[in-house]
């Protein structure tokens, strides 16, 4: 029996329908919330151990993702090694869950 998308797989997914294209880095910057000018230095305050759960919470998101379908992964294209790209397949879904989430918001609001 499969599973239905996790949270972070739908993050992972409205990342890209908004930018396209997303590194491992700039995935990992924007869940920690700092700049990749900052990584470094965030990377050393959230610590290792921080680190290397969200990567591979991110890894296994990915791969799930990649074995759905969902993305195409690029392996060693720039100093960050991995990136994603959507399929049509997961544009739609992720255009789903962004109108999805635009319209809970809406009836939150009234």
């Amino acid at each position: 029996m499969s599973k239905g998308i996790s949270e972070l797989q739908k993050w992972i997914l409205l990342v890209c329908l908004e930018n396209r294209f997303a590194s491992t880095k700039e995935l990992l910057c924007a869940w920690f919330d700092c700049e990749p000018a900052d990584w470094w230095s965030k990377k050393a305050s959230i610590g290792w151990a921080e680190y290397n759960k969200a990567h591979a919470s991110l890894s296994r998101s990915i791969s799930r993702l990649w074995q759905r379908g969902l993305v195409i992964i690029w392996k060693n294209l720039t100093y960050s090694a991995t990136g994603i790209t959507m399929t049509d397949v997961g544009k739609a879904i992720a255009q789903s869950i962004s109108d999805k989430e635009s319209i809970e918001k809406i009836i939150v609001k009234d």
